[in-house]
């Protein structure tokens, strides 16, 4: 069984110990953490503190430390931009990009978007972190405020694609390097002005095949695909 893992943004260490509380203590009594127990304790900055538990209270994990590590930075900067679509698909998106290795998210309105900009921010934020959690993706995604569609085609990168169901070209050649930027449309599918907006801004239209896949589901293949042409 893999070791669980642990999300503490400045985690406080004192004689060796950490002393977790909160929601991520709550995760542990749930998950029938045992005393003697090996965990992992991560900030989402790349360090790493290798634990075992102490204690198990009503309020608080008791762990000590006993191993400590700093993971480097995945050279590959990764920025999806994914238009807004139905809640329940967004965060099915947003779970799978971050266990694929997405490491930037920028959510956008599109002209065709079917759903508004809302206040789930502190949602988003816990389900990037459980998905990295899980997937053992020791830097955390930074996650951005809904813009909107023209805010996202004039974000700078090396490489810039836009995932589209027509004349679109292969992934390979339109790939110039980190970072990279994928743009992933709403339901309903880019309009010629977003096309052409996009083009003009320098991106390229790339195809996923022909079979028209849902945007959650373009967002989670572009990702992969991307990271395995870099051969990351």
């Amino acid at each position: 069984m893999a070791v669980r893992s642990v999300y503490l943004p400045e985690p406080l260490i004192e004689h060796d110990q950490i002393r977790i509380k909160g929601d991520e203590h709550h995760h542990l009594i749930v998950a029938r953490v045992e005393p003697n127990e090996v965990i992992e304790i991560f900030d989402g900055k790349g360090s790493v503190w290798t634990a075992t538990v102490d204690s198990i209270g009503k309020r608080e994990t008791v762990v000590r430390v006993h191993q400590y590590r700093k993971i480097q930075p995945d050279p590959v900067e990764l920025i999806v931009a994914a238009a807004l679509i139905r809640i329940a698909s967004f965060e099915l998106a947003l779970e799978k990009v971050v266990e694929v290795g997405v490491t930037r998210i920028v959510p956008f309105t599109a002209d065709r978007s079917n759903a508004a900009p809302a206040a789930r921010h502190e949602r988003w934020m816990r389900i990037l972190i459980e998905a990295a959690k899980q997937s053992k993706q020791y830097y955390l995604p930074a996650l951005e405020a809904p813009v909107s569609f023209d805010e996202v085609i004039s974000m700078p990168a090396k490489s810039k694609i836009m995932f589209a169901e027509r004349d679109g070209g292969p992934l390979k050649s339109a790939l110039a390097g980190s970072p990279v930027i994928y743009l992933i449309g709403p339901e309903g599918g880019w309009t010629d002005r977003e096309l052409l907006s996009a083009r003009n801004a320098g991106f390229h239209a790339v195809s996923l095949g022909a079979a028209i896949l849902k945007a959650e589901t373009a967002a989670i293949i572009g990702a992969a695909l991307i990271r395995y042409e870099l051969g990351k």
